[in-house]
């Protein structure tokens, strides 16, 4: 019950971003907070020290998980997955406390939520995700700019 909590964060994390944050030009490639344009196959894991970037390179599982007519994730998806566990294992802790519980498409199918880790064949890094109280998360998202 909660891998498939911590994956719906995950994916709730997505849309929110997929949502709100524009792709970035190759001018602003360099700004600390890129969010990679969605494709095939990510060719590399974010540089950026905020999670919303390595939830962002999830998009691809996203036809997975709102059209029951998709029969597998794509491979780029797992991809992303993987390198979510592997190297921001901490950024889970976004979707295990539920703060990006709001931010998952009302068409997303839970039950493939859940069904993702083994689907893709990944492990959900259950050290990192009994650290989450104790050990510091990296921000979520960059912080606002100051009102003008």
């Amino acid at each position: 019950m909660a891998s498939s909590k911590l994956i719906a964060g995950l994916f709730l994390a997505l849309a929110l971003l997929v949502a709100t944050t524009p792709q970035p030009t190759r001018a602003t490639r360099a700004d600390p907070t890129p969010s990679p344009a969605p494709s095939s196959s990510p060719s590399e894991p974010p540089a950026t020290p905020y999670c919303i970037s390595w939830f962002m390179v999830m998009t691809l599982c996203m036809d997975f998980l709102t059209d029951a007519a998709v029969a597998a994730p794509s491979s780029g998806c797992c991809k992303g997955l993987q390198w979510v566990v592997d190297a921001a294992p901490m950024c889970l802790c976004y979707a295990k406390s539920g703060e990006i519980d709001n931010l998952m498409p009302a068409n997303t199918d839970f039950s493939r939520v859940a069904d993702l880790p083994s689907t893709c064949e990944v492990t959900l890094p259950v050290e990192a995700l009994s650290e989450c109280e104790t050990e510091p998360v990296p921000p979520l998202m960059p912080p606002s700019p100051p009102a003008a």
